[in-house]
């Protein structure tokens, strides 16, 4: 298992259905060894660690499923990370790429179960020191790739609601596409319109 079949399986299974992909990962992955399996879990959490938190993914989560917490925060990077390689690393460059998704799940792109894949809890014979110098090997052949928008992670916003209140002008063409999707989206776009705060779950069910 390497970064290029990481890769290649991800975009095997790709699919705007969550539930189907997984199903589909599932299937590949019984294809793996044991050893690749748990290699291929080490490459999705590798690009988890990198990518979750980071500011413009943050907005773009904020955005697309109307708030953004540390969890539903992780569960959007885990489906941006589902999208495959090129969309990703678009994405951390500049997040207005995700506009030219063909389709875009607003209110719920999230893919908390992909990190269950390649999981084997009965599975005990792991060299728990070899996995970890695996770990340090992914991070280093994957962070060189990783260019995130104006080169900074948080980029240089004093609070997280000064990030999020410069939504219109990092993410125009998302919204334009939010506005005009759906009845979902066009919640969304009211709850943002209106100045809701970071943690709006509530508000999306109250709405809907």
């Amino acid at each position: 298992m390497n970064k290029k079949k990481f890769w290649a399986i991800i975009e095997k299974t790709v699919d705007n259905d969550t539930e189907m992909m997984y199903s589909n990962l599932l299937e590949e992955i019984s294809k793996l060894t044991q050893k690749d399996s748990s290699i291929f879990r080490a490459y999705i959490t590798g690009y988890m660690e990198i990518v979750n938190d980071t500011i413009w993914v943050d907005m773009a989560c904020k955005l697309i499923n109307g708030y953004v917490s540390d969890d539903t925060g992780l569960y959007f990077t885990l489906w941006l990370i589902s999208r495959g390689e090129t969309v990703l690393l678009k994405a951390l460059n500049d997040p207005d790429t995700l506009s030219e998704l063909p389709e875009i799940p607003f209110g719920n792109a999230d893919f908390e179960a992909l990190m269950a894949v390649g999981f084997d809890e009965e599975d005990e014979t792991e060299d728990m020191e070899s996995m970890e110098n695996i770990d340090e090997k992914i991070m280093e052949e994957i962070t060189p790739a990783i260019k995130f928008k104006n080169g900074e992670k948080y980029g240089k916003y004093k609070s997280f609601e000064e990030a999020m209140a410069d939504i219109p002008n990092v993410l125009p063409k998302l919204i334009k596409g939010l506005n005009q999707n759906s009845l979902t989206g066009k919640i969304i776009f009211k709850i943002l319109e209106y100045g809701a705060t970071a943690h709006n779950r509530s508000v999306m069910r109250s709405a809907a």
